[in-house]
C-alpha cells in the first residue's frame, strides 16, 4: 500500500514537471514569434527608409529630365502650345535609366490654361458658378466670393506656403516687377470691376478648403453624404490658385471653354475637334498658335485688339480676345512619382515660363541645384539658353501639391 502511494506521488510531481515545461516552451515561443515580428518590423522601417532614399534619387533625376525635354520643346517650337507637342514623351524619349522593377510616372499640367480664382474677372466667375447651379445661384456664389476676397489686407499667397528655391521669384522680385506694380497701382478698375494686369486682390485663396469659410460654398460644395464632392472635384478641374489671365484655350478644360463662350463668340463644336476633345478627332487633335487662327478657321468671331501705341489706351476697356485667351503656357504643375512594390515617392515642382531676352538671361545667376548630390547625370546648374525663353522653378514640394 505505501508502494502504490509512492507510485501515485511520482506520477502527480511527473505531470507537475511535464506542465511546468509545457507552460515554458509556449512562454519561449510566445517571445520568439515577439521577437522575430519586430525584428521584420524594423527589418521593413530600415528596408523602406533606404529605398525612399533610392526612389528621392530617381525622382529628381526624372525631374530634371523633365525640365531639360520642355526647354529643347521651347527652344524648337519657340513656346509651350499644348502637350500634344510632346510633353508627356520627354521620358521616353531620353536615355534615363531605370532600375528593373522601379516605375517612372510624370504629370504635366498647365494651370494658365484654367479660370484664376486669385484674378479672377467677375464675368468668367459669373459663367464659372453658374456651371454648379441657376443663375441666382451663380450671382449669390460670386458675389460672397469677391465679399470674401475684400475680407482684409493681406500679402500671403500660395507661393509663398511652399518651399522654395534660393532666389526664386515668389521671395524676391526684381526690379522691373516693382516698377509694373507701382505703375499699375494707382490705375482705377475698368468697366468691368476688373483690376489692372499685374495688380492682384488684396487677399488670396490659398488652398480650396478656404471656401468652406463661405456660407454659400459650404452648403454647394462641402455637404458630406452628397454630390458636392464631385462638384468641388469639378470645381477644382477648370480653376487655378496658381495662374492668371489670359487662359491657354490650347490645354483648357471643356468647362473652361464653356465659359469663354459665354464672354465671347466662339463655336464649341469646332474648336473640340480641332484640339482633339472629341472621340473622332483625338489622334489627330492640333492646337493654335495665334488668336487669329480661330477667326481664320472660322471657329470664332474674336474681337482683336490693336497693338499700336496710339491706340493702345482706348482698347484697355474694350473687350479685346487678347485679355482673357492665350495660345501659350506660361506656369506649369509637374508632378513625378517613382513605385518600386507597395513604395512610393512623389516630387512635384510649379515652373513659370519666363520669356526673357537672351541678354537678361546672360545676366542671372544660375540656378542651384535641386540636389545636393554629386551625380552629374541629373544635377541641373542652369536653364537651357533658347530664342528668348526659359522655364524659372519656382517652387518645389515632396509629395503631393494639395490645394
Amino acid at each position: 500500500m505505501f508502494c502504490r502511494y509512492r507510485s501515485q506521488l511520482r506520477h502527480s510531481t511527473s505531470g507537475a514537471i511535464l506542465l511546468m515545461v509545457l507552460g515554458l516552451l509556449m512562454l519561449l515561443s510566445f517571445l520568439v514569434v515577439v521577437f522575430f515580428k519586430n525584428l521584420t518590423q524594423d527589418i521593413k522601417v530600415h528596408a523602406q527608409l533606404l529605398d525612399n532614399a533610392d526612389l528621392k534619387h530617381h525622382a529628381y533625376n526624372g525631374l530634371n529630365v523633365v525640365w531639360t525635354g520642355l526647354e529643347e520643346i521651347l527652344e524648337v517650337h519657340r513656346d509651350l502650345f499644348s502637350p500634344l507637342q510632346g510633353w508627356d514623351k520627354v521620358i521616353s524619349t531620353s536615355k534615363i535609366e531605370v532600375p528593373e522593377g522601379v516605375q517612372l510616372k510624370v504629370r504635366i499640367e498647365d494651370e494658365s490654361g484654367k479660370i484664376p480664382l486669385n484674378n479672377p474677372d467677375k464675368r468668367l466667375l459669373l459663367n464659372l458658378f453658374n456651371l454648379f447651379g441657376d443663375y441666382l445661384d451663380s450671382q449669390a456664389l460670386m458675389q460672397s466670393y469677391l465679399q470674401w476676397l475684400r475680407r482684409k489686407p493681406t500679402k500671403v499667397t500660395l507661393m509663398e506656403n511652399r518651399t522654395m528655391l534660393p532666389g526664386s521669384s515668389s521671395q524676391k522680385k526684381n526690379a522691373a516687377d516693382k516698377k509694373a506694380v507701382a505703375e499699375n497701382k494707382n490705375k482705377p478698375e475698368d468697366a468691368h470691376g476688373n483690376k489692372p494686369p499685374g495688380v492682384f486682390l488684396p487677399t488670396c485663396l490659398n488652398n480650396y478648403q478656404q471656401l468652406a469659410e463661405i456660407e454659400s460654398f459650404q452648403k454647394r460644395f462641402f455637404n458630406k453624404g452628397s454630390f458636392c464632392d464631385d462638384t468641388l472635384k469639378r470645381l477644382k478641374e477648370c480653376t487655378t490658385l496658381l495662374g492668371s489671365l489670359p487662359i491657354n484655350i490650347n490645354t483648357a478644360p471643356k468647362d473652361v471653354w464653356a465659359c469663354l463662350s459665354k464672354v465671347f463668340s466662339i463655336d464649341l463644336e469646332q474648336v473640340e475637334n480641332f484640339i482633339g476633345k472629341t472621340k473622332q478627332s483625338q489622334s489627330r487633335g492640333r492646337y493654335y498658335k495665334n488668336i487669329a487662327e480661330i477667326n481664320k478657321r472660322g471657329h470664332g468671331n474674336l474681337k482683336l485688339g490693336q497693338h499700336s501705341s496710339e491706340n493702345e489706351k482706348a482698347n484697355t476697356s474694350h473687350d479685346v480676345a487678347e485679355k482673357f485667351i492665350g495660345v501659350s503656357a506660361r506656369m506649369l504643375k509637374v508632378e513625378v512619382e517613382v513605385l518600386r512594390a507597395d513604395v512610393s515617392y512623389t516630387l512635384t515642382a510649379i515652373f513659370k515660363v519666363n520669356k526673357a531676352s537672351v541678354q537678361e538671361k546672360e545676366d542671372k545667376q544660375p540656378v542651384k541645384p535641386l540636389t545636393n548630390k554629386k551625380e552629374e547625370s541629373y544635377n541641373k546648374n542652369k536653364p537651357v539658353q533658347n530664342n528668348g525663353a526659359s522655364l524659372v522653378l519656382i517652387a518645389l514640394q515632396e509629395g503631393r501639391w494639395e490645394s
